[in-house]
């Protein structure tokens, strides 16, 4: 079944992805759940991106450069996807939102997809959206421009506003992580960045260092070009079926595949998101991992919930005075109320730790090590808020 990291969410945020709106009215994407009210969502795809922007800042991932991009399609159906001699060649393995995030390759015969190893939910508030917005121009422009020309007309604007609590689940297949399969069949077309060419002969050929590496033929009329597999991988397998060969290449460095997934882990802790001028901090306030080796996973996902804004601790104190005509006694009824969130998870026990990055990296690379059925799950959560189980 395979090694899978389950994280479930939650972080603080405000206004974090907004729909295309109509006008001058600018509107959060939004979803109807069960209760017939509508939740301010994040989408995965805003989600994703932030991810990948928030690691090349940290210096965890390197993203790929426009070269290494085409546009394939007709007209104005083309899509941008990468291009195909880094998919032929392996080099595609050397990124990572490539390899965690899949891609689909049109310009082969047959298609080429990666379905991602790591699905992530979209982010979804925890508390419903009560249409607070307010009302915005630029009048500092407009007060400018009334100087020179006498006019003032600023252009107004709405835009929708809710700060509270999201969730989201990540789920990382980490089996399928640093290996891709790639599908390729002789005799017909592919583009690559010098353009459309054949492909004439898909073979194994004797490497500089000895090993044996895999050459792919094209011919374009006298033009020739020839792909070698990149360095960077390894041929894992090399099939043919029904006129189609099956490559199968696999990352060099089970390390830098070990590496890969930890700095995920880092950068979804470190997540930040920039968006109409503002950089909002989506680090996570709660988070239940989950590790699970040859077993089913699980989410806690619906059974999490916000219950409260408040913690509210009742107690009595007494108060003991010695007093010439004997003791007295007063019993003072308190009441402490936090303003600390209080968030209930339903059906779990589990061990509740604080939130920090090195403790769950080391919770999470255990998995690595593990062989057989084996599951664990743990809480981590921020000082800021409250957890009951």
């Amino acid at each position: 079944m395979g090694k899978y990291v389950v994280l479930d969410i939650v972080f603080h945020g405000n206004s974090l992805n907004y729909d295309q709106g109509s006008g001058n009215y600018q509107e959060l994407k939004k979803i109807t759940k069960w209760d017939g009210r509508q939740y301010t969502l994040v989408s995965r795809y805003a989600i994703r991106y932030s991810l990948l922007e928030t690691a090349q800042n940290m210096n965890l991932f390197k993203l790929t450069e426009a070269e290494n991009l085409i546009k394939a399609g007709k007209g104005e159906n083309k899509v941008i996807q990468p291009a195909t001699e880094f998919l032929l060649t392996g080099d595609i393995l050397q990124y990572p939102e490539f390899d965690l995030f899949g891609y689909l390759i049109t310009d082969t015969t047959p298609q080429n997809f990666r379905t991602a190893p790591i699905k992530i939910s979209h982010a979804v508030s925890m508390t419903p959206f009560m249409y607070d917005a307010h009302f915005n121009a630029n009048i500092g422009l407009a007060n400018r421009m009334r100087k020179m020309h006498g006019e003032m007309e600023p252009n107004p604007f709405t835009m929708e506003e809710h700060e509270t609590y999201y969730q989201y689940t990540v789920v990382v297949d980490i089996e399928n992580i640093g290996e891709i399969e790639v599908y390729i069949q002789p005799k017909k077309d592919v583009t690559i960045q010098d353009g459309k060419f054949k492909v004439e002969s898909i073979e194994k050929v004797s490497g500089l260092d000895g090993g044996e590496k895999l050459s792919i033929k094209l011919k374009k009329s006298r033009n020739e070009k020839e792909l070698l597999q990149s360095d960077l991988v390894e041929l894992s397998e090399f099939t043919e079926f029904d006129d189609v060969y099956a490559i199968k290449y696999r990352l060099k460095d089970n390390e830098k595949i070990k590496e890969r997934i930890l700095n995920f882990i880092r950068a979804l802790m470190n997540l930040k998101r920039s968006i109409k001028g503002r950089e909002e901090d989506l680090s996570p306030k709660l988070l239940i991992a989950g590790i699970y080796s040859d077993c089913p996973y699980k989410t806690y996902k619906d059974k999490l919930a916000l219950v409260d804004e408040y913690v509210e601790e009742a107690y009595d104190e007494i108060e003991e005075n010695e007093t010439e005509n004997g003791r007295i006694l007063k019993v003072k009824h308190k009441t402490n109320k936090t303003r600390k969130p209080l968030f209930e998870i339903n059906g779990l026990k589990a061990a509740i730790d604080v939130l920090d990055d090195e403790k769950i990296l080391s919770f999470i690379e255990k998995i690595f090590d593990k062989e057989g059925e084996y599951k664990d799950v743990k809480i981590f959560k921020d000082e800021s808020i409250e957890v009951q189980i």
